[in-house]
């Protein structure tokens, strides 16, 4: 048998991260293992860590908290071990489990915003608000410590927005992106494009899709009004990049008032009303919180703002440094890095859980929706047949 010696190993780790960044996970998890279970060499910490990430990346939930639970027990004072725990309990549906292993790691000192992410969820999950609330002030306070700091990448107008024209829809954008044919995400963004010419007058639906979506589909979609934008995913880039290709909408200099929202998401008359909040408000910028998983600064499908001062995205993507591993919160990690220094100051934020953290309000009292509910959640169950 021949050993394996430590360049391998650090072959094998760099080839697992090279074969990630390219959108190759089966590759990369193949690969992290290799380094994880040879029996020649410990492995360290951050192999650990980002083997479960890939696993957590390919919905292996039970998988990775084997390994997790393997490297505590070789590792029992790492704080992100039990972080890492904590998240893939929740996926598992084990929210006291959750609740411990984050425990676990604010004990072992952790200043991870992340684990109060997942204590907020999990404390939501065993019913109690409370905490979950406390938790999730936490999280958004820490990563608004976090972010703030940094240099905004643009100067904010320092005159009022400019009106609203509900005359000409075409500068005012509802923007989603859309690839393959699932129908969790073509079902409800083909009701959006029904609703949305009678509770958004004014506005217009903009879809930036791939080629893979049923070109049956897409006519009927332009049939509805919608402005189809097709995208392609450069070679040895992840899929997960495709959520970035609704800010596209950002470099459109025709583009006068932009909302980016998720296709899986129904729009409502609750999102109706706060949208109309901002439109007569004398900010630039607005977002919305409504659940007790909305715990970063900027929800990706829940924000929008005033065309024509925030950078293009690719713009956004040279000033992005990656501060964590890449993952498919890439659009939302994204905007607190790049985004939220520049707007923090000129941003009405509706928030029905956290209302007044970072200067949130509430939401208008009209058009509640039924309790479980909120805005920006999947509504695909709702067209599913009963049994």
């Amino acid at each position: 048998m021949v050993a394996i010696t430590a360049t391998d190993l650090d072959n094998d780790r760099h080839r697992a991260r090279s074969a990630y960044k390219r959108g190759g996970l089966t590759a990369a998890i193949d690969l992290a293992q290799s380094v994880v279970q040879n029996g020649g060499a410990a492995p360290l910490p951050d192999d650990i860590l980002f083997l479960c990430l890939l696993l957590h990346a390919a919905q292996r939930f039970a998988e990775a908290t084997a390994i997790l639970r393997d490297g505590i027990a070789r590792f029992p004072r790492d704080p992100a071990m039990h972080e890492n725990l904590g998240v893939l309990l929740i996926a598992l549906g084990d929210a006291p489990g959750a609740i411990a292993a984050c425990e676990a790691a604010i004990a072992l000192g952790t200043d991870s915003p992340n684990v109060n992410d997942c204590l907020c969820d999990a404390y939501n999950r065993i019913g109690r608000p409370d905490q979950a609330v406390a938790a999730g002030r936490a999280a958004l306070e820490a990563k608004d410590r976090q972010f703030s700091c940094r240099p905004p990448l643009v100067a904010l107008p320092a005159t009022a927005p400019p009106r609203f024209n509900p005359a000409n829809p075409a500068e005012n954008v509802i923007a989603y992106c859309l690839w393959g044919n699932e129908p969790r995400y073509r079902v409800p963004l083909a009701e959006n494009s029904r609703i949305l010419p009678h509770l958004f007058p004014g506005w217009s639906m903009r879809v930036y899709h791939d080629g893979d979506v049923d070109p049956a589909f897409l006519r009927e979609l332009r049939t509805r009004g919608a402005d189809l934008h097709p995208m392609t995913l450069p070679p040895s880039v992840p899929p997960h990049r495709r959520l970035l290709w609704r800010f596209s909408v950002l470099g459109d200099s025709s583009v006068r008032r932009f909302l980016i929202r998720d296709a899986d998401s129904l729009l409502s008359v609750k999102e109706r009303v706060a949208v109309d909040a901002w439109l007569n408000s004398g900010y630039h910028f607005h977002a919305m919180r409504d659940w007790f998983t909305h715990t970063d600064l900027l929800l990706a499908g829940l924000w929008g703002g005033v065309g024509g001062i925030l950078p293009d995205v690719e713009m956004l993507l040279g000033q992005y440094s990656g501060w964590r591993m890449e993952n498919d919160h890439v659009d939302q990690d994204l905007l607190s890095e790049t985004v939220w220094p520049a707007i923090r100051g000129n941003i009405l934020i509706h928030d029905s859980i956290f209302t007044g953290c970072l200067g949130s309000v509430a939401f208008p009292p009209f058009g509640a929706l039924m309790p479980g509910m909120h805005i920006g959640q999947n509504a695909f169950h709702h067209f599913a047949r009963p049994s």
